[in-house]
């Protein structure tokens, strides 16, 4: 049945265009972040390992990163979501044997596949913008590896949580107001002590860079695994109860 379900969503997302709204966005994020490769001053610094220019770009990518995922994630389970509202879908669903917690789940499933695509490129695009640019110090590819495994895990973990949003409250400006709040809270706790990063989910984007600064230096840094391993947790045992407790519910979500 979850598979029947899944095929659903994916046909949904084509008619979405969620491709292209994720191809606008990996374009945003790699251009932005990129931004400073073709100033002179970054230039000088591509052959000298002690200029960092990878870690340079890597900081660039978590802070726009930072910026636009939770909005990319709001949108992508609100356009996702809506379509179930407006055309009373869930009703449909319910008749042809689809409970609405199923269709999160398969939602969760499509849209999943897209972000770890969308997260996988970015990295990919802004690492080979930065080879073709010129740097010659050899890219420091295991932890922007690291990077981009957290930052999947990140946003599987929100776009549960904005999924449920999506699916209990049927205006979806809510779903990107909070899409929007969490972006501020994220670039913020950038900018914050640590411990600031772990009070919310959005502060995870933060908490998952691999950089830090100290001084006039970059140095390697990191989540506090245990936390991230517990938000991880929370985030998927809540959304599949959640799921759970839809599909018991008589009608749709709402």
């Amino acid at each position: 049945m979850i598979r029947t379900a899944v095929t659903l969503e994916v046909h949904k997302s084509r008619r979405l265009r969620v491709g292209v709204l994720c191809l606008v966005m990996v374009a945003s994020v790699v251009a932005l972040a990129g931004m400073n490769l073709f100033s002179d001053a970054t230039r000088a610094g591509f052959s000298d390992p002690a200029a960092q220019p990878w870690e340079a770009l890597l900081l660039n990518q978590v802070l726009m990163t930072a910026m636009t995922a939770p909005i990319l994630v709001a949108v992508l389970a609100g356009r996702q979501v809506d379509i179930e509202h407006q055309g009373r879908g869930w009703t449909l669903a319910r008749v042809a044997g689809f409970g609405p917690g199923t269709l999160c789940r398969a939602k969760a499933v499509v849209l999943g596949v897209v972000l770890t695509l969308t997260t996988g490129a970015q990295s990919v695009l802004l690492l080979g913008a930065g080879l073709a640019a010129g740097i010659t110090v050899a890219p420091p590819l295991a932890l922007w590896g690291r990077y981009t495994f957290c930052l999947v895990l990140v946003n599987l973990a929100l776009l549960c949580l904005h999924l449920w949003l999506a699916a209990r409250v049927e205006h979806q400006l809510v779903g990107l107001g909070v899409g929007l709040l969490g972006a501020f809270y994220a670039v913020f706790s950038l900018l914050m002590p640590v411990w600031a990063a772990y009070l919310l989910p959005w502060g995870y984007y933060a908490a998952i860079s691999p950089l830090a600064m100290s001084g006039d230096h970059l140095v390697r840094s990191g989540p506090v695994p245990w936390l991230l391993a517990l938000f991880l947790g929370a985030a998927a045992t809540l959304f599949l109860l959640a799921c759970r407790r839809l599909d018991r519910s008589e009608g749709g979500p709402a």
